[in-house]
């Protein structure tokens, strides 16, 4: 896991308080309830496992805002979009594992080398999709997931203090130490992804300076207040994502942005937040995207390490599937196979 030269570590006029800007990011998801099914309830979790929480393993998220498109739900055999994911159970993952902060999945055939490395993906806001989606590939990845909330303020506090993640990191070495037997457990690489509100959470990690991260990937997940002065997003509030992004741009770790189209009239959206991205790095004019995109594509651009992809949905189905986009994101762009 990782890119080529990183080695091998892989968001007055306008300008709303912090608070009420958060109230309004609740309105940007569609309601969707992530449910766990009757028949998986009464099963028992495998060996090891921890059963989950009824209040962590359900996502409640608000009506669109003003504005937003809605839509009814339609069937499909291979969704590409909406907010229902169907459940394929855990595959070789061993089951939720409780963490002081958050949950973890461990494969059952986990093997880390004597030094103890292993690829661990953390990712922040609707853990049980991502679950539902990567657990059945066998990618053989660490997976730690934190939910606190609809609001991108529950996630910037819980890392306000800067030794957090790093205590967050040392209780997944902890987990994965126990589950493999091997005390030497610790991440070799590791990718940070959040989807709508859990921006936050990556806000605080990356305005700490690290330089253990090896990559970043936001699924419609970077909103910002407006300047004081213009309708444009604070520079101030996206300054630790902008930074990420020249050095990404710059052949550094890799960061990859996905936005939608779903109107926020009164603060900053993922797609004003992307344009103000591709303009840090000099990138005024995205490419044309190819035809026929399954997920509606409507621009791209790519430079060194940093990728973008603009998406023309402005409903819930959208804003949700954006989180369809991670499993390929991963295979296509960070994991071991994917390095060029």
């Amino acid at each position: 896991m990782g890119t080529q030269g990183h080695g091998s570590r892989l968001l007055s006029e306008g300008k709303l308080p912090a608070w009420l800007r958060d109230l309004a990011v609740v309105g940007l998801c569609a309601s969707i309830v992530v449910i766990a099914s009757a028949a998986r309830s009464e099963d028992e979790p495998a060996s090891g496992a921890q059963t989950e929480d009824a209040a962590e393993s359900t996502l409640a998220l608000s009506p669109l805002p003003s504005g937003a498109q809605s839509k009814p739900a339609v069937a499909e055999a291979a969704p590409r979009s909406g907010c229902d994911f169907p459940d394929s159970g855990f595959g070789d993952y061993l089951g939720w594992r409780p963490l002081p902060l958050g949950r973890i999945l461990v494969p059952s055939s986990l093997t880390v080398p004597p030094d103890g490395g292993f690829d661990l993906l953390v990712h922040f806001h609707g853990t049980e999709p991502v679950r539902k989606q990567l657990a059945p590939l066998g990618l053989g990845l660490v997976i730690a997931g934190l939910d606190t909330g609809t609001l991108s303020s529950g996630y910037k506090s819980t890392f306000e203090s800067e030794g957090t993640f790093d205590a967050m990191l040392s209780a997944i070495s902890r987990e994965v130490a126990l589950a493999t037997k091997n005390p030497a457990a610790r991440p070799r690489s590791i990718v940070l992804s959040s989807w709508s509100a859990g921006y936050g959470a990556i806000s605080r990690i990356l305005a700490g300076g690290r330089d253990d991260v090896d990559a970043v990937i936001l699924l419609d997940s970077l909103y910002a207040s407006y300047a004081p002065s213009a309708k444009i997003p604070d520079p101030t509030e996206l300054a630790p994502f902008s930074s990420f992004a020249r050095a990404a741009a710059n052949g550094g770790p890799l960061f990859f942005v996905t936005h939608t189209a779903v109107p926020t009239p009164d603060y900053a959206s993922t797609l004003e937040t992307g344009t103000h991205l591709l303009r840090e790095i000099g990138a005024d004019v995205p490419a044309v995207p190819p035809p026929q995109d399954p997920f509606g594509l409507s621009r791209a651009h790519e430079q060194n390490h940093f990728f973008l992809r603009g998406y023309a949905g402005s409903d819930g189905d959208a804003h949700c599937g954006q989180l369809r986009l991670l499993p390929d994101i991963l295979r296509d762009h960070v994991l071991p196979s994917s390095r060029p």
